[in-house]
């Protein structure tokens, strides 16, 4: 009985929402159609589907053409922004803070491949979840910012990026006027792993 009014907030279901498709977009490494979603989170299909559609707006999943979502709390099964390789499976994630995140939560050894605004790409190797042996740096931007974002994936997620150093990485943040911090990777890793410890 108290569960069931801890989902009926919006938030909480939503929360949910998340958490489940993103553990089967890991284990599926395909769409999720709304009936296997439903099925997982027990939310009738007329609410989840209008829950879907918030999400959505808001940045928060991602969805194909035919409704199917295709990306959670960062992790997507079509190309995006940042491509990862978890344990030989390959994924995308929506910012460079999300692959910190997602590898150091599911422990997962593999590599990610990063566009960065400061030139190259860059390549960062994992080994049970830590980044190993690169020198690389995060740009994070301030929290404040997503509370202020009407889609996180378009406003903050662009914003999140590794650079080749942490010179490099304030004078991107300094140019465009963004609030944020440059993290070494094992911090960056160290508060990722916690932000996603809920959803893993």
């Amino acid at each position: 009985m108290t569960t069931t009014k801890i989902l009926e907030t919006p938030s909480d279901s939503e929360a949910l929402i998340r958490r489940m498709a993103f553990r089967l977009l890991v284990s599926r490494s395909e769409p999720i159609g709304v009936d296997q979603l439903s099925a997982v989170t027990a939310i009738k299909t007329d609410r989840l589907s209008r829950l879907l559609d918030e999400l959505d707006r808001a940045g928060r999943i991602r969805r194909d053409e035919e409704g199917r979502v295709v990306g959670s709390a960062g992790l997507s099964v079509i190309p995006d922004r940042h491509e990862i390789e978890l344990e030989g499976r390959k994924f995308w994630t929506w910012c460079a803070y999300d692959i910190l995140g997602i590898f150091g939560a599911l422990g997962a050894s593999g590599r990610a491949l990063s566009p960065s605004p400061g030139g190259q790409a860059i390549e960062v190797q994992f080994e049970r979840g830590r980044p190993a042996g690169n020198h690389a740096v995060l740009f994070r931007p301030d929290e404040e910012l997503i509370a202020c974002c009407e889609n996180v994936y378009e406003e903050w997620c662009p914003n999140s990026n590794l650079f080749a150093d942490a010179l490099q990485a304030t004078q991107w943040a300094a140019k465009r006027h963004i609030r944020g911090r440059v993290m070494e990777l094992d911090e960056a890793s160290d508060l990722g792993t916690r932000d996603w410890a809920d959803v893993i």
